[in-house]
C-alpha cells in the first residue's frame, strides 16, 4: 500500500502530496507451492551463528547478489559491533517462527542477550530463497535512525540506510532503488547540504505509529523527509524512496 500524506513542506513541494512507500499488505501464502521452512530457519540460525563468531565475510556470502555488493563486510561488522556493544553477546537463541507472506518469507529469531535483555532478529527471504535483508534488533531512537537515514543515503551508503526498513518494505526496496530516488531527489534539489531540525509526532492509541519529520537543507531549498514507525521502531513508511 502506499501511504499519501498532504503537508505543509517546503518551497520545493508546496501544496504537492507526498507519497510515502510502505509495506505491501502482509497475506498468508495460499500457493501450493511448499515452502522449506525448516530450510529457512537453518539459514537463519547459520546467520546469527556467523555474526556472533564475527564471520561477518561468510554472512555476506549468504546475502542477495545486489545486497552484497552494496554491503561491504565492514558494514556488517559495525551494524553487530554497534548491537553488542549495548547488549552484549548473544547467549542464547530462544526459538524460530516462519512467516510465509506473498512476496517474500519472514524468519523471526527470539534472542536473549548478555545484558538479560531479549529481543528478535527478522531473516527476510526472496521467493528464490535468497535473503533480502538481516534486520537487527534496533538500540537507537526514533530521532536516531532517521537522522541515520538522511545521513547514510547522503554519503552514499544505501545498504545501511536501508537496514532500518520494515522486513516487507525490503522486499520492494532494494539499495538500487533507495539509490535512484536519492539522485532524483538531488536532480530537483540540488546537493544536500545538512538537517536543519527533526521533529518526532508520537502516535495516538489509535494507530500506534509514531511520524518522524526531518528538514533538510538543499542548495535550492528546504526539503521535508516523512518517516513512518512502528511500535518495534523499524520504518514502514518513508519518502525517501518513491
Amino acid at each position: 500500500m502506499v501511504l499519501t500524506l498532504v503537508t505543509g513542506v517546503s518551497p520545493l513541494a508546496a501544496n504537492a502530496q507526498v507519497k510515502l512507500s510502505s509495506p505491501p499488505p502482509v497475506k498468508l501464502v495460499q500457493a501450493a507451492d511448499k515452502v522449506d521452512e525448516e530450510g529457512l530457519k537453518k539459514e537463519a540460525a547459520e546467520v546469527i551463528k556467523l555474526l556472533s563468531e564475527e564471520n561477518y565475510g561468510r554472512v555476506r556470502t549468504m546475502l542477495n547478489r545486489e545486497l552484497a555488493i552494496e554491503l561491504t563486510t565492514d558494514q556488517i561488522g559495525e551494524i553487530w559491533a554497534n548491537l553488542i556493544e549495548l547488549t552484549g553477546p548473544v547467549t542464547k537463541v530462544v526459538g524460530y517462527k516462519v512467516i510465509l507472506t506473498i512476496n517474500a518469507d519472514l524468519v523471526v529469531v527470539d534472542t536473549e542477550f548478555d545484558d538479560g535483555t531479549s529481543d528478535q532478529f527478522v531473516v527476510t527471504f526472496n521467493k528464490k530463497g535468497e535473503i533480502v535483508g538481516i534486520d537487527f534488533p534496533n538500540v537507537e531512537s526514533i530521532e536516531e535512525i532517521a537522522e541515520i537515514m538522511v545521513n547514510s543515503v547522503a554519503i552514499n551508503d544505501f545498504a545501511r540506510a536501508r537496514g532500518y526498513l520494515h522486513p516487507a518494505l525490503k522486499t520492494e526496496i532494494l539499495p538500487t532503488r533507495l539509490q535512484s530516488s536519492w539522485q532524483n531527489i538531488q536532480r530537483e534539489s540540488g546537493l544536500y547540504e545538512r538537517i536543519e531540525e527533526i521533529t518526532v509526532r508520537p502516535g495516538s492509541g489509535v494507530d500506534e505509529v509514531d511520524l518522524v519529520v526531518v528538514e533538510a537543507k538543499f542548495q535550492k531549498g528546504i526539503r521535508q523527509f516523512l518517516f513512518i514507525f512502528d511500535d518495534n521502531r523499524r520504518i514502514v513508511g518513508v519518502n525517501l524512496a518513491e
